[in-house]
């Protein structure tokens, strides 16, 4: 789960992780093929994501430790794209250290990104369009499945990919020219890609593995139960009764 934007912008945020740090610590089984990888330079901001990761018994890759200043970018591609080279598993999930949480085990995220989705690399689905180029949001609205749901633009707080691919992807995210409105961001260097790799990357649009919170504030959107074992749902899919299958 990713909960990105300032805090007003994210009510469910607070109780989600007050109910799961406050949550019985268990340990949970990695994943052998699976690299779990963040960024963290040290700011005392950041940490959220390891943090809940020792909380169910697992430990990640924390990249750009004492970088600084930090300029998300160019370091975060850089320093993906350099892990994934050297990566000694198939496969990396990747998410923001400062505002992320892992709610499902390792494992039942592989399976489902091997069964359920045909691409490289798969990005959590947004309900904002950020940057804010008519561009990026005329082609994310045009894709397949882009139609059924809320969550339809590329957000790049959490994802999971093939290794390879990863580096070559990220590699050449570090070579693309910063998009004029968010040119300390990643993400429109992400989004200004897609074109060119769109077989060989998906968005999570039902909220299989990704989740992003942050603009999400329509009441009874989300069921927080102290278990995580309610489903998170869009009102769009309680209408229809498709229930997102994101759970423990």
């Amino acid at each position: 789960m990713h909960a990105h934007g300032h805090l007003c912008y994210k009510p469910y945020w607070e109780p989600i992780q007050n109910s799961f740090f406050g949550s019985r610590i268990q340990k949970t089984v990695p994943a052998p093929e699976l690299s779990l990888v963040t960024c963290n330079n040290g700011h005392k901001d950041m940490g959220c994501f390891e943090r809940s990761l020792a909380h169910i018994g697992l430990t990640a890759n924390i990249l750009g430790s004492g970088v600084f200043p930090w300029i998300n970018g160019r370091d975060k591609p850089r320093l993906l794209a350099a892990f994934a080279r050297q990566a000694t598993t198939e496969y990396i999930l990747y998410a923001d250290s400062r505002d992320a949480i892992l709610m499902l085990p390792p494992t039942t995220i592989l399976e489902r990104f091997r069964n359920h989705f045909a691409c490289d690399l798969l990005f959590g689905g947004d309900r904002l369009s950020w940057p804010a180029s008519e561009q990026f949001r005329h082609y994310e609205d045009k894709l397949k499945g882009a139609d059924q749901t809320e969550f339809k633009y590329l957000n790049g707080g959490c994802w999971i990919g093939k290794s390879k691919f990863v580096a070559d992807f990220f590699s050449a995210a570090s070579a693309c020219v910063p998009v004029a409105g968010a040119v300390d961001s990643e993400q429109g260097l992400l989004r200004q890609l897609l074109p060119f790799y769109k077989e060989k990357i998906a968005i999570d649009y039902r909220c299989e593995i990704f989740l992003n919170i942050g603009f999400l504030f329509a009441p009874n959107v989300i069921s927080i139960q102290d278990n995580f074992s309610e489903l998170p749902i869009t009102q769009k899919q309680k209408n229809s009764q498709n229930k997102s299958p994101f759970a423990m």
